[in-house]
């Protein structure tokens, strides 16, 4: 069994150069030649149905990425403000003890 429409390859494959006179030869056809034209050139407006859902769908994925990289960046400035009060607190007792022996090498 033979279908009548030919894979777009292999009219590619078979397909002459258009004549200089504008007129298309049978042989270079395209393969959607064969259907009826109205139906060829009408567009299905239906799969615009789905547009708006595809772009809430993104807008929540852009959402919720946001979300995650803020919430990320939060975690890790609250990270280093723990870690950089640990640093000063720190500091803070190593001047204390300082002071401490300043003060008894003074009373001495």
């Amino acid at each position: 069994m033979q279908h009548d429409c030919v894979p777009f390859y292999d009219w590619l494959r078979n397909c002459k150069p258009r004549p200089l006179d504008g007129t298309l030869s049978s042989k270079c056809s395209p393969p959607s030649a064969k259907l009826n034209t109205s139906q060829a050139t009408m567009i299905n407006w239906k799969v615009l149905d789905n547009v708006p859902i595809l772009l809430y769908i993104l807008a929540l994925k852009t959402l919720i990425l946001c979300l995650g990289f803020a919430g990320v960046k939060i975690y890790q400035s609250k990270k280093a403000d723990a870690a950089l009060k640990l640093q000063q607190a720190e500091r803070k007792k190593l001047a204390q003890r300082t002071q401490e022996l300043v003060d008894n090498l003074k009373e001495d």
